[in-house]
């Protein structure tokens, strides 16, 4: 079994920026738009610890008796096999001067259409896929790491 999420430092430490700036927004009280701004930033990071402490795992792969991939989400957590998995992606970006990569899964929404692995180039009628986008916070790995460990265990990696 492999599990990807954030790492619990990550969210501890954001968790104890999130309660400073609140303290501190307490603490300088006599100045109201500071106060305003101070506690703002302290419950946003507040909400994005318990978003990256709660959703774990975040990816779950078991491989045995047949591999079935588990996405945890907001709404729930959800269960994969290789079939409900069109296809996995990684991609490569450039922002601000800087590269960045993610892991692209296309989920079929209908498992009776084809993966992309069956369909021929001629084929027009794409499946009705739900893209989910992860990157390194989510994963907490790197995503062409997790992309070989899905290819090993049956899933259509795609390299662009």
């Amino acid at each position: 079994m492999y599990e990807w999420s954030t790492p619990v430092l990550a969210g501890a430490a954001m968790a104890v920026g999130g309660l400073i700036l609140l303290g501190g927004s307490v603490a300088l009280s006599s100045d109201p738009v500071g106060l305003v701004l101070m506690a703002f930033a302290g419950l946003l990071l507040l909400g994005f610890a318990s978003y990256s402490l709660l959703l774990r795992p975040r990816l779950r792969l078991v491989t045995r008796p047949a591999p079935e991939l588990t996405l945890r989400t907001v709404g729930g957590s959800r269960t994969y096999t290789p079939a409900d998995v069109d296809r996995v992606r990684i991609r490569q970006l450039r922002r601000i001067g800087r590269r960045s990569s993610q892991l692209e899964l296309e989920i079929l929404r209908d498992p009776a259409v084809s993966t992309v692995a069956e369909r021929t180039p001629t084929d027009e009628a794409l499946p009705d896929t739900a893209l989910v986008v992860l990157n390194r916070w989510d994963l907490g790995a790197d995503p062409y790491d997790v992309a070989e460990v899905l290819d090993d265990a049956g899933f259509v990696v795609v390299t662009d």
